[in-house]
């Protein structure tokens, strides 16, 4: 080979990659701060099982085609990695093989490293195939055709087969020169052909060429291979393939435990922070660099397109799009970022760059977060522009300051009376905290607000209450202490309304030295659980679903199959995919149903959205279709005579939502500690 033209090659290509990878560095620094380097075992551990095993492709139940391929691929670069730097070693030195230990082309590493790369050459090239199908035969909605896509898989495929042909001219090289084997390992290096099946079929097809045209195929093969790989490195930091480089990485760097980062806990009495108007996310420079990685990462692949709630119904919410939109507005703002410290005014975030339907759209639900293979966050992000509308500009929809001021003036979104929240309870002998005159409970039943206020959920917190009656535990609520746990008020950006909630909840559960909490709204057990640590609020807190399936395990109730017709339970989202429970509701309603519990298609991790999350219980669906009715639709299609809930909010939709589909007739809605109550054993 010729090492001076590898020398020159390789500078020009690694310097413009340096170049063009600085520049994003150069951004990520600009952004905000974001520790995002603690739990390092446990980071490894989510970069094992998400980005090398890529669980969250393979695991999906849909489209599973689509993400066998992805995965194959990136597979394939990891076992033709190795490959590639081979190859530009051998540039320099020849038989640059021969001085790997373990690799070298007599060695029984050597001989299963071939074969290991001879078949994912095989495979990656199928796959590639299959992807240009996909693209121009099946052309998935949620995908966009780019002249940039094809070409990347262009090169991809070209990698697979000019590496073949340089093997399979070598083959016959060796075979040519069988008679002269000083001459031939001072020219050809290689390992034996049965190692190599695939390639040997391409020797097989250019045999017959002759020793001059194989000596040219081996050089071609050789060059052109080493030229696409040279030219495909620079290009990635400046294109949309970025993610090859950055997907691992932003895996390793993803959030730990909880699903997504925290909502931040904003410093509302930073006078500072109204002045310079950095409450929440009203600059691109506003985001974290952890959130200016992850537009960087989007593969904008569309999965997050098929399992949004918003975009099946027809909303303008589109994860991919609006990801696409601040990547290309943060690239317009950079110069102006590095010369004046902050971005330009020639456009607002919201309102210029990303309409504020697309912003009010969101249900916080996660079905985005929890299939995206690259472990992108758009929850926190969205929230964060929420919060600037809501606090600075009062840009948030008018409809939800009726519920604002219910918060402010009665601590719940109805604006009733808060010395009527322990009414639903008047005839159970529940008794109240402010009674117990210092007496240990075993729990805390947190009713939230539409248990207190709301006719039909008043009948789940009742069912609720005399299960935990009839198995003997000792608990209390605080009736008209309780207030909204704020969730949310901060789920449409009202920071300051949530922490003035949370505050005072806080202090009323720490006065009383609670430890244990059960409640059946999924919204307040996130908040109590995983949000209220922000102000020293630390409870043991439990969904209804889980503490009862303990009094089952326990003995202290007993449940017999009484519920009939076929039962299907619709996941909340709070509930699992922000708490990762599933597995409790369904083991309650194994117990108390007669036939066997049916799933709907999206179910689990992959459950549907009722459309009431991210406080959009409080507003109005005046664009496309309703959400509530596509996930009534979808339990029909299952055969499901009963929807089993476990979320107020999921309730009323779906109770709106059977009502308008026309399907009271065929279907009914009931929460799972109703079905169990039905079912107890006296």
């Amino acid at each position: 080979m010729n090492p001076i033209l590898m020398m020159l090659m390789l500078i020009l290509s690694l310097g413009a990659f340096s170049y063009f990878a600085y520049m994003k560095v150069t951004i990520l620094r600009l952004a905000g701060p974001e520790n995002r380097l603690d739990q390092i075992p446990e980071r490894i551990k989510q970069l094992i099982n998400i980005g090398f095993k890529q669980k969250k492709l393979i695991g999906r139940k849909h489209e599973r085609s689509s993400g066998a391929m992805h995965s194959f691929i990136f597979w394939g670069f990891l076992v033709l990695g190795l490959r590639s730097t081979i190859l530009i070693g051998e540039g320099f030195i020849h038989g640059f093989q021969e001085y790997i230990p373990f690799l070298n082309s007599h060695s029984l590493g050597g001989y299963l490293y071939t074969l290991l790369k001879d078949v994912f050459e095989g495979v990656v090239l199928c796959m590639i195939l299959f992807a240009f199908y996909r693209r121009i035969i099946l052309k998935p909605g949620r995908l966009h055709n780019s002249f940039e896509g094809f070409l990347v898989l262009a090169f991809i495929g070209s990698l697979m087969l000019t590496d073949f042909l340089y093997d399979g001219a070598k083959f016959n090289l060796i075979t040519i020169y069988q008679h002269d084997l000083a001459y031939l390992h001072s020219e050809v290096y290689g390992t034996e052909m049965t190692w190599a099946p695939l390639a040997s079929i391409f020797a097989f097809l250019i045999s017959g060429f002759g020793e001059t045209a194989n000596w040219g195929l081996f050089f071609f093969g050789y060059w052109i291979h080493v030229g696409i790989l040279l030219i495909f490195l620079p290009f990635l930091p400046g294109s949309k393939h970025m993610h090859v480089i950055s997907a691992l990485p932003n895996v390793f760097l993803g959030s730990l435990g909880y699903p997504h980062t925290p909502v931040a806990l904003l410093d509302c009495e930073n006078e500072e922070a109204w002045e310079n108007e950095s409450l929440g996310v009203t600059r691109i420079e506003h985001l974290s660099w952890k959130q200016v990685l992850d537009l960087y990462t989007c593969t904008e692949c569309g999965r997050c397109k098929d399992v949004c709630p918003t975009y099946v119904s027809y909303k303008p919410l589109t994860l991919k799009d609006m990801n696409d939109s601040l990547k290309h507005y943060l690239e317009e703002e950079v110069q102006h970022l590095r010369k004046h410290g902050k971005s330009s005014d020639d456009k607002q975030l919201v309102g210029d760059v990303i309409h504020p339907d697309t912003l009010w759209a969101c249900t916080t639900c996660r079905a985005c977060e929890e299939v995206c293979p690259v472990s992108i966050e758009h929850v926190p992000r969205i929230i964060a522009m929420r919060q600037a509308q809501t606090l600075l500009y009062e840009a948030n929809p008018a409809e939800i300051n009726t519920a604002y001021k219910g918060l402010e003036r009665n601590a719940n979104p109805w604006g009733i009376g808060y010395d009527k929240r322990g009414d639903w309870a008047k005839d159970l002998n529940i008794p109240l905290m402010q009674d117990m005159d210092g007496k240990e409970i075993d729990v805390l039943m947190w009713v939230g607000c539409a248990g207190s206020f709301d006719d039909r959920n008043q009948k789940v917190a009742r069912a609720t209450a005399q299960i935990l009656q009839k198995a003997g535990v000792k608990f209390a609520i605080l009736g008209s202490e309780e207030k909204c746990t704020g969730d949310f008020a901060r789920r449409s950006g009202n920071e300051m309304l949530f922490q003035m909630l949370a505050s005072e909840n806080v202090e009323t559960l720490n006065n009383y030295k609670v430890k244990k909490i059960v409640t059946q709204c999924p919204h307040c057990l996130n908040a109590l659980k995983n949000e209220y640590p922000q102000l020293d609020g630390n409870y043991e807190v439990y969904h209804h679903s889980q503490f009862i399936s303990q009094l089952i395990t326990e003995k202290k109730i007993e449940v017999q199959p009484e519920a009939e017709g076929k039962v299907t339970f619709h996941d909340p989202c709070y509930l699992g995919r922000y708490n990762k429970e599933y597995d409790a509701p369904r083991k309650l309603l194994d117990a108390a149903t007669k036939e066997k519990n049916v799933e709907m298609a999206r179910s689990r991790q992959e459950g549907f959205c009722c459309g009431a999350g991210g406080a959009r219980m409080w507003l109005e669906e005046t664009i496309g279709t309703r959400i509530n009715e596509e996930r009534v639709t979808q339990a029909m299609e299952a055969g499901a005579s009963t929807v089993a809930t476990g979320c107020p909010f999921c309730m009323t939709m779906i109770s709106d939502g059977i009502v308008a589909t026309g399907n009271e007739e065929k279907m009914q809605s009931k929460d799972i500690s109703e079905l169990v109550l039905e079912s107890l054993k006296d």
